[in-house]
């Protein structure tokens, strides 16, 4: 399903490639953007109305489609088809993410990480400077983050005091490391989990205990590290399969809501009516209990029945309180 980002991100793609790929057909363009020839069609719809201020017939784009489906885009002005450049802001965030990513150990081409710096300093100039004022800040404490590093670095295994959520319960398992990764600004440890005999991704803010022991590290040949690459905004971050699964019923007006919260499966259902099943792990139910509250009428929440009857309790003490009737 295309949501309003992703398609506001291929639309500012689409028409520099058109430009420099004209005549390409529907289905060229839909298999290069990995998309349906029918959202092709739709992102075309959308250029005719986009161009410069004005909204007149001269600042809007026409994307033409012939018969054999070859297409054609006229008017399209120089400064919508100028390549983007990152802005100061950009170019300094992008800086700190990138000397954060050199703090973690296991990078295949770190030379190739430390050109990438020198060319973007270089191209910031004087305001790269701004970039060495800022640090990240793990969220795992130093002390779980140094004995990752040093257990990777050393090949050694470690036995961890970890905790889960969706149990509420700290289990121990004993972990061959793989690599540290960072994702949406926190640190995990991926390793192959002894305890559930298979790769894993431990969230090291969670990690009560660790240490490092006197054993060789030796995950099997044919563990292989998770594809971290398809963490996008429009599937869920599978970071910890022990979070818990939730499944909600979204109305028209909260569609927006799988455009900000990564999710496993988003579908739509009903005769028609615009609602959508979408299915995320909730690392943390209490910020998922709080959407659905704030969300009234347009969110139900369908599975699992333990969370269900969680926001419903909830929902009738903050009636209670206003001297409102729960089952009004």
């Amino acid at each position: 399903m295309s949501t309003a980002v992703s398609q506001v991100e291929r639309l500012l793609n689409l028409v520099p490639y058109l430009l420099s790929h004209p005549g390409s057909t529907v289905s060229e363009v839909a298999e290069e953007f990995g998309v349906t020839a029918k959202q092709v069609a739709k992102d075309l719809n959308v250029l005719w109305f986009c161009g410069l201020p004005g909204g007149f017939a001269d600042d809007l784009m026409e994307a033409h489609v012939e018969e054999g489906g070859a297409i054609h885009l006229e008017n399209a002005a120089e400064p919508i088809v100028r390549p983007l450049r990152l802005s100061t802001r950009e170019a300094v965030a992008l800086l700190v993410a990138l000397r954060a990513l050199a703090q973690v150990p296991g990078i295949a081409d770190r030379d190739a990480l430390d050109r990438a710096v020198a060319k973007l300093e270089n191209a910031t100039g004087d305001s790269a400077r701004l970039a060495e004022r800022l640090s990240v800040a793990f969220e795992a404490r130093d002390v779980v983050f140094e004995a990752a590093q040093r257990a990777l670095a050393e090949k050694r295994l470690v036995h961890l005091r970890y905790y889960v959520p969706s149990r509420d319960e700290v289990t121990e398992r004993d972990v061959d490391p793989m690599r540290v990764a960072l994702l949406a600004g926190r640190a995990y440890l991926e390793g192959w989990c002894r305890l559930s005999k298979g790769v894993r991704l431990f969230r090291l803010d969670r990690v009560v205990g660790i240490e490092v022991l006197d054993l060789p590290s030796e995950p099997p040949a044919d563990a292989v590290g998770l594809d971290l690459t398809e963490q996008a905004p429009a599937t869920a971050l599978r970071v910890d399969e022990d979070d818990p699964l939730v499944t909600l019923e979204l109305a028209p007006e909260a569609h927006w809501v799988p455009e900000y919260y990564p999710c496993e499966s988003v579908r739509e259902v009903g005769d028609g009516d615009g609602r959508l099943h979408v299915t995320l792990r909730a690392a943390d139910p209490d910020r998922i209990r709080r959407l659905v509250l704030r969300l009234g009428g347009a969110a139900r929440v369908l599975a699992p029945e333990s969370f269900v009857a969680e926001v419903r309790d909830t929902a009738a003490e903050a009636l209670a309180a206003y001297g409102a009737d729960a089952t009004a």
